[in-house]
């Protein structure tokens, strides 16, 4: 009944508030992926790269495909079908903990497995390094091989690794367990049903090798894997790497998944008695294991486990502490399960050592108060990292960690459900989106947005944080835009009107404005409109009046995209500006940019360009507005053969 009872506790703390899982750009390219391959319009091998310089496999997204499948997409129901995979891997710990060591212990391995905080939160990421359930599973199945000489653990042990390796390339680090766990019992591997389960480990991995195979052969440097894995260190030093550590194994400082880096609430401050409590009973666990090592005994941990649980932690512990890599908290989690046992073994050689205990022999007062004693700590031990759990929850549903956790997946939820259902009333195909980014292949909030939206209505980028703002409109439909900050409300409140306004710390919005005739941007429209060869027009501007030197001014060109060339969607051209004297090629100021590539042009788009711009010195000057690609810095042309448009300018004192 306890280790139900520890089941039940795991599943709650996982599945509490599914919306609340932070989803920036891992979680949502993930997710993204896993929508593809459960639409069956998509079937990946690689998922992206890592730190580490080698891509990774897209099993990850095939086991995410499978509730969405199951359940039309639904986010909430991939949270709740991680957390299975989270609780899975508490029962096995129970399991491997109970033949190791006894009942005990594994009861309190699960406990430990079920209720440390960051083992929750990893367990509730769209996108985990390594899943926990795969390291758990072998270390499993290589005890069933060292200390019970099982023919099939022999067979499914390579096969296991092989998924493990396919879920994330970091599972290399955790071949130095299997490694060890060869060297721990090497007769009792070598068996044919090793190597059967080697073959089909390695038909397993077979599309991933020739698909890392074909990168290689495209890299412009053979050693550029190489290169950027030793470039990611970033002179992290030991300290640094065993600080990380700590905290993952140790439960401490999950308060800082809300932004703060101070203990903050009664909650932070028992973290911190929690985690030393955790640290010196592992200490012991380990311990006891060296002990059981040198000095074997009947009872307990056996030393053939012991000398499983040791060649299994010395090689990833050695890779991370002095590999080239950057390591970063999640990857100390190739450990697992090692210090849940080694928490359970320390915790029951104590209650071991504190109860003297016999046969026929009555209970004591000193029993009962060593026991009572000992069961309240791991008792308090729980409580402490559910309630800090449940604490950080409470105060990411109250809008902190923007900075750190990033939105939660609720609110975008929020946020792209009221989009597409205002752009459901208004009949538009698009929701224009001012973000952090324009590119769901590389910035998060893109990517976020490009996984939710219903598309239709398709997400149209413009990107909030460049150096170049800009404003798409259309030449007949009204727009709808979303945006995450506040940085060009007053515009759009100018302009049109606020539709919805979201909640947290700082909300996402919804503005509808109207067509690019109605808009009342005040610009001067050329006599003709200037047509580039990609399928781009300038077709007006508006210069300050007057135009003082040396003063930063705001100036807007207006662009109207028509069919848009093959060429320019392949070559991304944006804006070139350049300043120079009349009759003078020598540039006196320059600004370039555009707020959408040409990849993302659209007909009968509209956009206003805005630029800030100084030009240091008085006189006659002309302003040099073209388009160039920044594939191969060719330019665009105009019909007169010209490639760029002169507008001339005056400034005064």
């Amino acid at each position: 009944m306890i280790i139900v009872g520890i089941l039940l506790l795991a599943a709650w703390l996982r599945w509490t508030q599914p919306g609340l899982v932070e989803f920036k750009y891992d979680e949502a390219h993930i997710f993204g992926m896993a929508q593809g391959i459960a639409t069956g319009h998509f079937w990946p091998v690689l998922s992206g790269g890592t730190s580490i310089g080698l891509p990774r496999a897209a099993l990850d997204a095939y086991i995410l495909a499978i509730p969405l499948s199951l359940t039309g997409g639904s986010p909430q129901a991939a949270v709740i079908w991680l957390g299975m995979w989270g609780v899975t891997a508490v029962a096995l710990t129970y399991l491997l903990g109970r033949w190791m060591a006894g009942p005990r212990a594994g009861l309190l391995a699960a406990a430990y497995m079920g209720l440390n905080p960051w083992l929750v939160f990893y367990d509730r990421k769209f996108w985990a390094h390594i899943q926990v359930v795969f390291s758990v599973l072998l270390l499993l199945l290589a005890w069933r091989v060292v200390a019970r000489n099982s023919s099939r653990a022999r067979f499914w042990f390579p096969v296991v690794a092989a998924l493990q390796l396919l879920t994330h390339v970091l599972a290399l680090v955790q071949a130095l367990s299997w490694l060890g766990a060869g060297l721990a019992a090497p007769r009792r591997w070598r068996r044919k049903e090793t190597l059967w389960g080697a073959l089909v480990g390695v038909a397993l991995l077979l599309p991933y090798l020739a698909a890392l195979a074909r990168r290689a052969l495209q890299a412009s440097t053979p050693q550029v894997v190489a290169v950027t894995t030793y470039a990611t260190a970033g002179g992290q030093t030991l300290s640094d790497r065993w600080r990380l550590a700590w905290r993952l194994i140790s439960g401490d400082r999950i308060f800082e998944l809300t932004g703060l880096g101070v203990r903050a609430t009664p909650w932070d401050e028992m973290l911190a008695w929690g985690s030393w409590v955790v640290g010196v009973v592992m200490l012991f666990g380990v311990g006891v294991t060296l002990a059981r090592w040198l000095r074997p005994r009947e009872e307990g941990l056996s030393r053939t486990s012991a000398i499983l649980l040791l060649a299994w932690g010395v090689g990833p512990w050695l890779a991370l502490s002095f590999g080239p890599m950057r390591v970063y908290l999640q990857y100390w989690s190739v450990l697992l399960p090692l210090p849940a046992l080694f928490f359970a073994i320390g915790l029951d050689w104590a209650w071991r050592w504190l109860v003297i205990w016999r046969e026929g022999s009555a209970i004591s007062p000193a029993y009962v108060i060593r026991t009572g004693g000992a069961a309240l700590t791991v008792a308090l031990l729980l409580v402490i990292w559910a309630g800090a759990w449940l604490s950080v929850l409470g105060r990411i549903d109250a809008g902190a960690g923007l900075a750190t956790f990033g939105r939660p997946l609720r609110d975008w939820q929020e946020a792209l459900g009221e989009a597409n259902g205002w752009a459901q009333k208004l009949e538009l195909d698009q929701v224009k989106v001012l973000a952090q980014g324009v590119d769901p292949g590389q910035d998060g909030e893109p990517a976020a947005i490009a996984s939710l939206i219903g598309n239709p209505p398709y997400a149209r980028f413009l990107d909030l944080s460049g150096p170049t703002p800009g404003l798409l409109l259309h030449t007949t439909q009204p727009s709808l835009y979303l945006t995450t900050s506040s940085a060009m409300d007053v515009l759009l409140t100018t302009l049109g009107e606020e539709v919805w306004r979201g909640s947290g710390a700082e909300p996402m919005r919804l503005y509808l404005l109207p067509s690019a005739p109605d808009s009342g941007i005040q610009a001067r429209l050329l006599p003709e409109p200037q047509n580039f060869d990609v399928g781009a027009s300038l077709i007006g501007y508006a210069f300050p009046d007057p135009w003082l030197a040396n003063e930063p001014v705001q100036v807007i060109l207006v662009w109207r995209m028509g069919a848009v060339s093959q060429q320019a969607r392949q070559g991304d051209y944006t804006a070139f500006n350049h300043i120079v004297r009349q009759g003078d090629e020598a540039k006196v100021a320059q600004v370039d940019g555009m707020a959408m590539l040409s990849r993302d042009w659209w007909p009968e788009d509209v956009i206003y360009q805005f630029y800030t711009v100084t030009i240091p010195e008085a006189g006659e000057f002309e302003w040099l507005a073209g388009l160039y690609s920044r594939v191969d810095g060719s330019r665009s042309h105009l019909p007169s053969g010209g490639d760029a448009v002169i507008l001339p300018l005056k400034v005064t004192r």
